[in-house]
C-alpha cells in the first residue's frame, strides 16, 4: 500500500514502522507547525467482526492516552477515522527504544538505572492516580532519549477504571513482563504494572531478565511459581538492599509487592542512599570522567573545553555547591550532568563562564531559564564561596563549625517532608543534617527529593 499524502488534516512525510493492522507514521500538522507520530489501523480491520477486540485496544490506547499529560508519556492529541481507517496522532519523540538501548548497554551504570525508573515510576504513579493501569509495561514501550529522559508509550492493553473494554480472563501482554495475576486471567490493577517495572529494574541492574526461558510456556512457569536469582548472585559488586527490594517488587502475589508508584520510589532512593552508588568521592580511583554522551536538543557537551582551553586548576568551589549545581542541572539533561559538571570546573576561568557554558547543554526554554534561576540563588546564597579563577593562591579560610540541629528541629522537618516521601524521610533527615549549616539549607536540600514543584513550594514554604 501507497505512503498517503495526508491522513486527516495531517500531511505524511515518512513511514516509521508497519505491522499486519495498520502503519505508524511521521506527520506534520499544518496549523499548528509541529511534527506528530500517527498511528492508523486499516479499514479493512474495522469492518472484521474477528478484529473487534484489536479495534477496541485501538480506541482504548486514544483513550487512556487522551486523559493523561506527563513529561514521561507520549502525549495524544487526536483521534480520528477516514475512508482508510482509523488513526490516532500523537506527540513525536525522537530516541531509542529501552531494549536497543539494554542490548547496547547490558548491565547500566547505577546512576543511569536510577534516572531512568525515578522516571517511569514518576509516570506510572501519575497514570495510577487518573485511574489508567498500563498491563504492557516493557522495554518496548519505553522511549528513551537524550540525557536519559523517558516517555512510556503504547497503551492499547490499557485498563481505565470504570470500563468494559478489557474482560477478565483475557491474557494480554508480553510473558516476560507480565504479572502472575494478568497470566491467570484474573482482574489486575495497578500493582501489575509496579511488577513489571520491577521486571526492567532487574534487567537494569543485572543485564539478564528474571524469568527467562527457552519456551513461552517455561516463562510463565517462572513467572508463576520460581523466585528470581537474587541480583547481587549475577553481579557481585550490586548492594544486598537491592536483593530485598527486587524480592518486594517482584512478589507473586499483588499484597506482598510495593503498593504504589510513590512507595516503590521512595525504596529505591533509599537503597540507593544506603549502598551510595550514585554518590562520588573527589580523587578517588573511580573519579575517572565518563565519555560524553549526546544531549537533547543538539547541546553541546564539549562547549567548555573550546571556552577555556589551557585552564587545569579547578574552580575553587566547595563540594557542596558542586553538588547542588549537579543536582540542579540533572533534572533537565539527566546522567551526563556528572561529567559537565566535572569538566566545567577544571576548564571554566570564571563561575560566570562555569554556569553559563553549564546553561548551553539545556535546551532553549523553560528548563534552562528555571536553571539559571536556581543557579542565581545559589550565588546569592553563598557568595564567598563562588570566587573567579585567579593566579594566587586562596587565602586561608577558616573552617566553618558543625551545626547541631536541635531534635525538635529535625522532628519536625521529618513530619513535614514524610507529607511528600514518606518513611524515606528519616534516612534523608540524617543525610542533610550533616551537610547542612542552618535551617534554609536543611530545608532547601530536603526539597530537592520532592519532583513535583508546587509540592516542593509547599514543603518550602514559610522556611526558604
Amino acid at each position: 500500500m501507497a505512503i498517503p499524502d495526508f491522513i486527516g488534516k495531517y500531511e505524511i512525510r515518512r513511514e516509521l514502522g508497519k505491522g499486519a493492522m495498520g502503519a505508524v507514521y511521521e506527520g506534520f500538522d499544518p496549523v499548528i507547525k509541529r511534527s506528530v507520530a500517527i498511528k492508523t489501523i486499516l479499514a479493512g480491520y474495522l469492518a472484521n467482526v474477528e478484529s473487534e477486540a484489536a479495534v477496541a485496544r485501538f480506541k482504548q490506547e486514544a483513550q487512556a492516552g487522551g486523559r493523561l499529560q506527563h513529561p514521561g508519556i507520549v502525549g495524544v492529541y487526536e483521534y480520528g477515522e477516514d475512508e482508510t481507517g482509523a488513526y490516532i496522532v500523537m506527540e513525536y519523540v525522537q530516541g531509542k527504544l529501552l531494549r536497543q538501548c539494554m542490548r547496547e548497554r547490558g548491565r547500566f551504570e547505577p546512576i543511569d538505572v536510577f534516572e531512568v525508573m525515578k522516571q517511569l515510576l514518576a509516570a506510572l504513579d501519575y497514570s495510577h492516580q487518573h485511574d489508567v493501569v498500563h498491563r504492557d509495561i516493557k522495554p518496548t514501550n519505553v522511549m528513551v532519549l537524550g540525557g536519559m529522559k523517558i516517555k512510556i508509550m503504547d497503551f492499547g492493553v490499557a485498563k481505565i477504571e470504570n470500563s468494559s473494554l478489557t474482560q477478565v480472563g483475557t491474557v494480554i501482554g508480553t510473558p516476560t513482563h507480565i504479572s502472575p495475576e494478568q497470566l491467570l486471567g484474573l482482574p489486575a490493577d495497578h500493582r501489575a504494572d509496579l511488577w513489571s517495572a520491577g521486571v526492567i529494574l532487574y534487567e537494569m541492574l543485572t543485564g539478564h531478565g528474571p524469568f527467562l526461558a527457552e519456551t513461552p510456556v517455561a516463562v510463565m512457569h517462572k513467572v508463576m511459581n520460581v523466585e528470581p536469582t537474587p541480583p547481587s548472585t549475577i553481579v557481585p559488586a550490586l548492594p544486598a538492599v537491592f536483593d530485598a527490594l527486587l524480592t518486594r517488587a517482584l512478589a507473586k502475589k499483588p499484597d506482598g509487592r510495593f503498593q504504589s508508584a510513590r512507595e516503590f520510589s521512595n525504596a529505591l532512593l533509599a537503597a540507593f542512599i544506603q549502598s551510595k552508588p550514585i554518590a562520588r568521592t573527589r580523587g578517588s580511583s573511580n573519579d575517572s570522567l565518563p565519555p560524553p554522551e549526546p544531549v537533547a536538543g543538539g547541546a553541546r557537551s564539549g562547549s567548555a573545553g573550546t571556552r577555556s582551553a589551557g585552564a587545569s586548576t579547578p574552580l575553587p568551589l566547595p563540594q557542596e555547591t558542586l553538588d547542588e549545581i549537579e543536582s540542579s542541572l540533572i533534572r533537565s539533561i539527566g546522567p551526563v550532568a556528572k561529567h559537565l559538571v566535572r569538566k566545567g570546573v577544571i576548564q571554566a576561568r570564571s563561575i560566570e563562564e562555569f554556569c553559563s557554558t553549564l546553561a548551553e547543554n539545556i535546551p532553549e526554554g523553560a528548563e534552562r531559564t528555571d536553571f539559571l534561576k536556581r543557579i542565581e540563588q545559589l550565588k546569592k546564597a553563598t557568595p564567598a564561596s563562588m570566587p573567579s579563577r585567579s593566579t594566587n593562591p586562596p587565602e586561608p579560610t577558616s573552617v566553618t563549625p558543625v551545626v547541631v540541629f536541635d531534635p525538635a528541629t529535625l522532628a519536625a522537618a521529618e513530619k513535614r517532608l514524610a507529607q511528600y516521601v514518606g518513611p524515606l524521610a528519616r534516612v534523608l533527615i540524617k543525610r542533610a543534617a550533616n551537610d547542612s549549616g542552618n535551617v534554609q539549607e536543611l530545608y532547601r536540600k530536603l526539597s530537592e527529593h520532592i519532583d513535583s514543584k508546587p509540592e516542593r513550594a509547599a514543603f518550602l514554604k514559610g522556611f526558604v
